[in-house]
């Protein structure tokens, strides 16, 4: 039982209103219903005794705006974050191999942050107790502030505390913690790894050979140190099922399949089925506990072990199989067939069998009952963001990294900590996992959307607080979630974003427009650095290349950089356009709602949509091109060509022209009219290449050079389906066609989804990295066009 020594003032002493919210749980995951809640009324010191973990909720108020800065304390903590309306702004840094000392975070976290408009924002810390410790040690945290950079540093007044959050920031907080539960692989770093949250626990199923050579992790890519084959299968979305092949690496020559299935009462049965081993091949087991999370792990027996987290109940896991107890691990020989581990004791292989048997055909059932002849390419798209499904603390939900290869937390303390968010590479990912979990696909979305930077800006990444500060991404955020609303329906989701949103506008219209015609451009300046003086504040034209999310696009070849206004010297059609179709979505969203600013922002729209059609539109070539300010077009055509009919910015025969003269030409995006690439020459067969086919990169093709990619899939179709003609219809429809023809080529070979695709005919395997949610998107469009979405 927790020992309590409460060192703040408690509710007695305030107003029902004033204060912030503490809880307390004899569990070291914030799980379940906390063992006491009280109100503070100061956080000069919050000092509590016992095990567990510890949050404080509520709301600040600022009273003026401006840039501020916080300081904050912590002792006796395992791992401790406070964020400011999703800011990090401080953060014990236990989550780093050196520990480091959290003041040298500064200009990486969100601290300061400045505050512009809205002034009462969502409050959180979540303190995690060093169980280590001896119970009457108390684990403490302090914070102040210093308001619009003042030198003075003041406790934080009572009446800047309210001990609610808003009805959306409550929403958010019991979706999050709802999907916080369950078996899967919720460590990044390696799907060899069933976890179970909010436990924590974690079982590593290694193979070895008889010399004891084993792999010991894997993720899905033979790349970035990875050496062993993964061939995955089924990942359901509702969590029931799971497979997936791994062996075959450089000292293991095995294969087996790993099958499991989950129940809502959590109970885990799974099944290792040898395919191809040699005498003497095993599986080996680990037990231990994740995030620093503290815990009992127990081999009882050769065929029993037992796990209990810190505050949770014990519960056992039995195998079934010849076994033998190496040290702290067990070894189950292969040499007899399968083997079983499952919470149920009962089960054998033939009783695992029939039930994995029956969730994965429950699981088929569903898909084809829902998607139909689709359902193998639902399938698919389901995989893609299931088996990037991660859940790290440093974040407050479950989320979609775009890959299992890519972590940004460098030197992170361990491997537990591993991940990255990208911004509309994870945005994206929300429709492909909402597709069949909502609740998921929400909690992507709202921890992609909340890592803004201080500037208001969604960064080029996120990872453990620290952010990219010079640049933002795509601006698709309002757009998506116009697209969940119009699924779901959920008003509060819309709310508790509506205003992130407009952040992330009113940035590019502070910083991104490219005089004199204020068209959107590229740019990259960290305002940080004239706060903290971390680093260097631009990464130039190169920092500008990765604002565009196409790194290295022909579009952006040369030096056209200004140093001064921090700015690419370029009207950018695409940016421009996914700006006015920001604004546009987010008058629908804002009409959903009741908020005022429907007006404003529709006359944003219309104002870019205009500036486009006049001074973007190419006569010569008859298509959109970006230009330079002195009037000349830089004719450099990718798909980003199609992004101004997001907004309507063409007239119907304009767009004809382009689907016919630029789409569903051989020689430039290579679509053919009955959408199977029949037509199409071997080097430019799957059509819509990142950059026309007539270019001179294509041929020699690498990255945004020529590969075919998801995210511009998915424009290209938002901005084909404003149009109700007759040939754009037939172009749009033979896009989606054609695509999800090349998606399910690498599926059904490689059970692979492509960071980016190649064009040519006999591309055998994805030309980037091999499990990257976003390739999924060229399924996604056809579900869109059959109206599965």
């Amino acid at each position: 039982m927790l020992r309590f020594a409460i060192a703040t003032l408690l509710a007695s002493t305030v107003t029902a209103d004033n204060g912030l919210t503490v809880s307390m749980y004899e569990n070291g995951a914030l799980s379940g219903t906390p063992s006491k809640t009280y109100t503070i009324t100061s956080l000069d010191k919050v000092s509590e005794s016992g095990v567990g973990s510890i949050s404080i909720t509520g709301t600040l108020t600022f009273p003026i705006l401006g840039w501020h800065n916080f300081t904050c304390e912590f002792a006796q903590t395992s791992l401790a974050m406070v964020w400011v309306d999703g800011h990090m702004v401080c953060t014990d840094a236990k989550h780093y191999q050196d520990w480091r000392d959290p003041k040298q975070l500064r200009g990486e976290i969100d601290n300061p942050i400045m505050v512009r408009e809205k002034k009462d924002l969502a409050f959180r810390v979540h303190l995690y107790r060093n169980s280590s410790i001896p119970a009457s040690t108390a684990t403490t945290f302090s914070m102040k502030w210093s308001l619009n950079g003042s030198s003075s540093i003041t406790s934080i007044p009572l009446s800047a505390m309210t001990t609610e959050m808003s009805p959306s920031e409550q929403e958010r907080e019991a979706l999050q913690k709802e999907v916080q539960r369950g078996w899967g692989n919720w460590n990044q770093h390696s799907i060899l790894d069933i976890v179970k949250l909010p436990d924590s626990a974690v079982l590593t199923t290694m193979l070895c050979n008889k010399n004891d050579d084993c792999i010991t992790d894997t993720r899905i890519e033979l790349d970035r140190g990875n050496d062993c084959y993964v061939r995955v299968g089924m990942y359901a979305g509702d969590q029931s099922y799971t497979q997936f092949y791994f062996g075959q690496s450089k000292t293991v020559s095995g294969n087996v399949s790993v099958e499991y299935t989950s129940t809502e009462t959590n109970d885990l049965t799974m099944l290792i089925t040898p395919q191809t081993v040699e005498q003497g091949h095993k599986i080996r087991i680990a037990g231990r506990f994740a995030w620093w999370r503290s815990g009992e792990y127990t081999i009882v027996s050769g065929n029993e072990v037992t796990f209990q987290g810190t505050g949770f109940d014990k519960f056992t896991m039995y195998i079934q199989g010849n076994t033998t107890i190496n040290g702290n691990f067990i070894d189950i020989s292969l040499d007899n067939g399968p083997i079983t581990i499952s919470t149920l004791k009962s089960t054998t292989v033939q009783s695992a069998r029939s039930d994995l048997t029956a969730a994965h055909e429950t699981r088929m059932n569903y898909l084809r009952t829902t998607f139909k002849d689709r359902a193998e390419v639902a399938l698919a798209i389901e995989a893609s963001a299931m088996w990037n499904l991660v859940y790290v603390p440093l974040e407050n939900g479950p989320l979609f990294p775009v890959s299992r290869s890519w972590n940004f937390v460098h030197d992170a303390a361990t491997t537990d900590f591993d991940y990255v968010i990208f911004d509309w590479d994870n945005l994206f990912a929300s429709l492909l996992g909402a597709l069949t979990n909502k609740k998921l696909g929400y909690s992507n979305f709202i921890q992609t959307m909340k890592s803004k930077t201080s500037d208001g800006f969604v960064p080029n990444y996120e990872a453990g607080g620290m952010k990219e500060e010079d640049r933002t991404e795509p601006p698709v955020g309002a757009k998506v979630l116009e697209e969940l609303y119009n699924r779901y329906g959920d008003k509060w989701l819309v709310e508790l974003v509506f205003d992130d949103l407009l952040d992330w506008q009113a940035f590019f219209l502070r910083e991104r427009l490219l005089e004199p015609l204020n068209l959107v451009c590229l740019g990259s300046y960290n305002v940080l650095v004239d706060k903290v003086h971390a680093g260097s504040a631009t990464a130039g034209m190169q920092g500008g290349r990765w604002e565009s999310g196409l790194d290295n696009s022909p579009m952006y070849d040369g030096e056209f950089f200004n140093s001064t206004t921090h700015q690419m010297m370029l009207y950018d059609m695409g940016m421009t356009s996914m700006l006015a179709q920001e604004a546009q979505s987010l008058a629908y969203l804002a009409d959903q709602i009741g908020r005022p600013e429907k007006q404003m922002l529709l006359d944003r729209a219309a104002h870019f949509r205009a500036l486009l059609a006049d001074n973007l539109w190419d006569e010569k070539i008859g298509t959109f091109s970006n230009k330079f300010p002195n009037g000349t077009f830089y004719e450099r055509i990718s798909p980003t060509t199609f992004y101004p009919l997001q907004v309507r910015a063409a007239t119907d025969e304009q767009a004809d022209s382009m689907v016919t003269n630029w789409l569903l030409n051989k020689d430039r995006f290579c679509i053919s009219p009955t959408g199977d690439s029949k037509g199409n020459g071997p080097d430019c067969y799957w059509g819509l290449p990142s950059i026309q086919a007539g270019d001179p990169a294509f041929p020699p093709l690498g990255y945004w050079r020529g590969y075919v990619w998801g995210p511009m899939a998915q424009l290209t179709y938002w901005s084909l389906k404003q149009y109700n003609t007759t040939i754009v219809n037939q172009g749009r429809k033979a896009m989606t066609n054609q695509l999800t023809s090349l998606m399910m080529s690498q599926w059904n070979r490689n059970r692979h989804i492509c960071e980016n695709y190649g064009p040519h005919q006999n591309t055998t395997d994805c030309t980037g990295t091999q499990f990257y949610h976003w390739g999924a998107l060229t399924g996604m469009i056809t579900l869109m066009e059959e109206q599965y979405w």
